[in-house]
């Protein structure tokens, strides 16, 4: 059913690809049609979610998933083997890398041939051209082939036109993985202002920590099916715990960690509770866990974090100082970030420390170390089972029934 409130209406959306061993099979099963020569490859099974006016919804899920055939289909570019899609308002998408653009014309030209597509005049798009340059930052290779680009110059061009052309729902695809640091954050806050003007936006990121900090809901792609939709903490949760368990590598944080001279992990250091560097600690007692970092240039809001994972990759506690509303040193220089966790109560075993820096909206990264360190619990008696020591008592009652 399609909800006069929803911007996108997603209902049972099906897609079958035919796969052929060979061009010689294709021209076999055009002469030959009662005769199977292709097996059949369901990338999409059924998919079906709403995504309300305004609000901003996270698409995640594995390589292969189905993440990338949904938003073809949604954008207009590839059409279902079955169900019912419902669009209200003008679409912006800036998808994977190398769609959109006409890579023989000019930046310039691709810029007014993309307004075309989107319905613009040629007066409206004159008036929005200037701005466009402005945001991409490309200087004169705007006159100059598209095919000559580089990835990241690409990327600021589509970027720029995507939110310059004045789009009801804007479609992100992990492109903002490309490019430095300062584009990255001039694109979250421009982001950031079409959510706060009631745009629709569809987020799709292998990052849950951005899906976290931005999206409203989250859906959730697995081999082709909604497998989870709804509540953005439980489910990107409940996925990263998936994702650990299966050790499947899909390397978000190197794809998404951005090169940059901004800011350095420089070291990772375990303290114990008489202050002594260690990575041996005592079940119940305190913990420090130490930072030392540079920053390059200078940074506004800095957002710092840690995260404790055990042996089996489950991901034990992350905290950081926007949740607990801590500011942080992001001056040029040398400083120290220090955490530390009192009585420690976790059962003896191994454990490792993420750690990240990040900037304001959470969105981005400047530096991040997975495992960058690792500290055990000890223990010298058998104390319980499991992961974490639960401070509790015993009482044993009579219900009268002795005999």
């Amino acid at each position: 059913m399609y909800y006069n409130n929803s911007s996108i209406s997603v209902q049972n959306i099906s897609k079958v690809y035919k796969m052929y061993n060979s061009p010689q099979d294709r021209l076999k099963q055009f002469i030959f049609k009662n005769r199977p020569y292709h097996k059949e490859f369901s990338a999409l099974k059924n998919v079906s979610f709403e995504v309300k006016n305004g609000k901003t919804v996270g698409i995640i899920g594995k390589n292969g998933s189905g993440k990338s055939t949904l938003l073809q289909i949604i954008t207009g570019t590839l059409k279902p083997s079955s169900g019912i899609l419902n669009i209200k308002g003008r679409i912006a998408a800036l998808l994977e890398l190398g769609s959109g653009f006409n890579p023989e014309f000019t930046g310039r030209e691709n810029v007014y041939l993309n307004g075309s597509i989107m319905g613009l005049t040629r007066k409206e798009m004159n008036e929005r051209m200037q701005t466009i340059e402005d945001f991409a930052e490309i200087g004169d290779f705007i006159d100059q082939p598209v095919k000559l680009y580089s990835s990241g110059m690409y990327v600021r061009l589509a970027f720029a036109c995507a939110v310059n052309v004045d789009p009801d729902i804007l479609i992100v695809d992990e492109a903002l993985a490309v490019g430095d640091m300062q584009f990255q954050l001039k694109c979250m806050d421009k982001m950031r202002k079409f959510k706060e003007s009631g745009k629709t936006i569809l987020f799709v990121s292998h990052d849950t920590y951005s899906v976290k900090n931005f999206c409203d809901e989250v859906v959730w792609l697995k081999d082709g099916e909604v497998y989870r939709q709804g509540d953005v903490l439980a489910i990107t949760n409940e996925y990263e715990d998936f994702m650990k368990s299966k050790i499947i590598e899909d390397t978000p944080q190197e794809e998404q960690k951005v090169k940059n001279n901004t800011l350095t992990i420089d070291n990772i250091t375990v303290k114990n509770s008489k202050g002594i560097s260690s990575k041996d600690i005592y079940f119940g007692e305190d913990l420090t866990i130490e930072i030392d970092y540079t920053v390059h240039k200078k940074i506004d809001h800095l957002i710092g974090g840690i995260a404790i994972i055990d042996q089996r990759e489950t991901y034990i506690c992350g905290l950081n100082t926007k949740l607990d509303q801590i500011s942080i040193n992001s001056n040029v220089g040398k400083h120290q970030l220090v955490c530390k966790y009192e009585k420690i109560n976790l059962l003896p075993g191994t454990y490792h420390i993420d750690t990240g820096f990040f900037e304001k909206s959470g969105l981005a990264r400047y530096d991040y170390k997975t495992k960058g360190s690792s500290f055990s619990i000890h223990s010298d008696q058998y104390i319980a089972e499991g992961i974490s020591y639960l401070k509790h008592t015993w009482e044993v009652r009579s219900l009268g029934n002795e005999i």
